[in-house]
């Protein structure tokens, strides 16, 4: 529905009701672009080649990205393919490396580019598997997936438990698939990071400016808070501490540049838990009323913590995923069936976690989440969640009016105003309030856009 008058457009965004991730102090077990053993020659290697005492010592080697057909190879292998030749389903990478205390770590973490589908295993054991089917898995098995995109330089975040690690020497194997055996390229590339679980979730990013932002977090033991940050990823030169001892942080960056890529690491002020690189990063707005694309992710109902949500943000990051998310809208139902701590913790925190440290995003409250939640004293899982902006106006967040409220509130990115309005509250004092404020909201704003967006439909 686009509503229009004189002063402004009014584009409204409305959705029908009708239906542990764990970081921590990280360490690098296996570095991106590192170097591979790996077998090119489309024979079948059963099981054993995936074992810790395997003899590779007649394998080729060579850095990653390793693949053929795609320009940005570091070493090029063999196709299999000629006029007369079929191609080859599988191809096998090994690598070891050595962890002095694996006791140290509860928590393993790998990046893989897998054009087109990947099995790991380290030390012979299978600690995860990409866009591959399920049940036996040998060299003549197929990738799942039958349309390519992205997948030659998209990493995809896997996370698994630490306890097959061993003391030295230890080994990742793994077997990269073709869609097809026609395929006219594969490619591979990895990297491990091990962790001792002191995050249980996030980080996430919250009530975005230009120049601030809110950083949330939560850790399995009280703690104080740090977050360092700066534009350059080798030099996060500047600091914000908060000492209160707490399982819930929440850090406000303010002073930042609008405009601009700012990279972040968050722990504590003995140590950093977040490793420092590509993944933590963000970009602020513009300045309000500035006039640029922008691109932001809405979606409803997507609190299911199923496959067909896991679907639905798998197709979202696989398109045209080299360019990034401005902002990020949740319509309500944000976690089935009556919003709890863990259903959020299952529908949100740990279903998006690579967006959630990377875009800011902003909630509106449905139903399902009313379940635990008190708009009227705004209190309870969902307003315990999420750090909205009840000073937006005052903050720079936005151009209108200070709400003075978390259960609806406004905001800017460009030339947009949002505003985000609570439809699940049926308080006649509570709504009176809310349009007094929207009212005045409009007036203010001289925004060439504005957004409304609520979780149930107008008739």
């Amino acid at each position: 529905m686009i509503l229009l008058n004189a002063k402004k457009q009014l584009l409204i965004l409305l959705l029908m009701a009708f239906v542990p991730q764990v970081l921590a102090t990280t360490d690098s077990l296996i570095a991106k672009n590192s170097s591979w053993k790996y077998l090119d020659d489309g024979s079948n290697q059963g099981s054993a080649w995936k074992n810790l005492g395997f003899d590779d010592s007649s394998w080729a080697s060579g850095a990653a990205k390793l693949g053929f057909g795609d320009s940005n190879n570091a070493t090029t292998i063999n196709n299999h393919q000629s006029p007369n030749q079929t191609g080859a389903a599988t191809w096998y990478f090994r690598k070891t490396f050595s962890v002095n205390n694996p006791s140290l770590y509860s928590q393993l973490s790998y990046g893989i580019v897998r054009d087109d589908g990947a099995v790991v295993y380290l030390n012979g054991v299978e600690i995860g598997r990409d866009n591959m089917p399920s049940g036996a898995i040998d060299y003549q098995t197929l990738a799942s997936t039958t349309v390519a995109g992205g997948f030659e330089t998209a990493y995809y975040i896997h996370n698994a438990i630490a306890n097959s690690l061993l003391a030295g020497e230890n080994v990742i194997a793994v077997e990269l698939h073709q869609r097809s055996l026609s395929s006219s390229d594969i490619g591979f590339n990895f990297e491990l990071l091990a962790s001792s679980a002191t995050i249980e979730r996030g980080p996430y990013l919250q009530s975005q400016s230009p120049n601030s932002i809110v950083i949330k977090w939560r850790t399995l033991n009280a703690e104080n808070s740090r977050v360092i940050w700066g534009t350059d990823v080798n030099n996060l030169n500047q600091t914000v501490s908060d000492a209160t001892v707490s399982t819930e942080h929440e850090v406000k960056l303010t002073g930042l540049p609008a405009n601009t890529t700012i990279y972040y690491a968050v722990g504590m002020t003995s140590s950093t838990f977040t490793p420092i690189g590509e993944q933590y990063k963000f970009k602020t707005p513009p300045v309000n009323g500035t006039r640029q694309p922008v691109r932001l992710w809405v979606i409803g109902d997507s609190g299911t913590a199923n496959t067909n949500a896991r679907a639905v943000k798998e197709a979202y990051l696989n398109y045209q995923p080299n360019i990034a998310t401005d902002l990020w809208i949740m319509l309500g139902d944000n976690a089935y069936n009556s919003g709890t701590d863990n259903q959020y913790q299952d529908a949100v925190f740990d279903m998006y976690p690579e967006l959630l440290k990377t875009s800011a995003l902003w909630p509106t409250i449905g139903n399902h989440d009313s379940a635990n939640a008190n708009s009227l004293t705004e209190t309870g899982v969902y307003y315990d969640n999420f750090a909205l902006p009840k000073q937006a106006a005052t903050d720079g967040i936005s151009t209108g009016a200070d709400s003075g409220k978390e259960a609806y509130y406004s905001f800017d990115y460009a030339n947009i105003h949002f505003v985000v309005l609570n439809s699940q509250e049926t308080n006649a004092t509570f709504r009176t309030g809310m349009v007094n404020w929207l009212n005045n909201d409009l007036a203010i704003s001289a925004s060439d856009w504005t957004i409304a967006l609520w979780h149930h439909p107008p008739y």
